[in-house]
């Protein structure tokens, strides 16, 4: 029978107690994962520049997720006030983020049709 795997239970605001922990407060990280109750290896990965893994942006994606989300969020309220953008301008916006970011801003041709596609909020909207 196969071992069941132990998960951690922790929240992001857990995580940022613990880094705060050692940066500030001079506890070691094995310290302050075992006071915040978080994976001592991912509070050193985190210590270290590494991201969480929910921010990550997936290899093919050009935003993270919390940026597609804010996006949708703003195509929605656009939408509600009456003005709902069109697909060139939400291109447009999509490449002056990436600009700012200093990445490549080319986007693909189906880029913005295949990121409605993945956003169940946004499918009925446009």
């Amino acid at each position: 029978m196969p071992r069941s795997r132990l998960r951690w239970k922790y929240t992001e605001e857990d995580m940022a107690e613990a880094i705060l922990d050692v940066t500030e407060n001079g506890f070691s990280p094995p310290q302050a994962a075992q006071r915040r109750g978080v994976p001592r290896s991912t509070l050193i990965d985190r210590l270290n520049g590494r991201g969480a893994v929910k921010e990550q942006v997936h290899p093919y994606r050009r935003l993270s997720k919390s940026q597609e989300d804010r996006l949708a969020l703003w195509i929605l309220r656009q939408e509600s006030l009456g003005y709902a953008p069109s697909h060139s301008q939400i291109r447009a916006c999509v490449m002056g983020l990436l600009r700012q970011q200093g990445e490549h801003p080319d986007l693909g041709r189906n880029w913005v049709t295949k990121f409605i596609n993945r956003r169940a909020d946004l499918k009925t909207k446009i």
